[in-house]
């Protein structure tokens, strides 16, 4: 596995728990969670786009 796709499964699985705290409500964790997630899902795109 590249690390392009490493990173884009662990920005999916950040993004799963950020989707799953902002259901019970802990507002500012799942908001960072949430951002986090995005961050390292554009930087695996980036970094896949790259390897092309």
């Amino acid at each position: 596995m590249t690390t392009g796709r490493i990173l884009l499964i662990v920005g999916l699985i950040v993004v799963a728990v950020g989707a799953v705290l902002s259901t019970q409500e802990i507002e500012p964790w799942a908001d960072y969670t949430l951002v986090a997630g995005a961050v390292l899902v554009i930087l695996s795109g980036s970094l896949r786009m790259r390897g092309k």
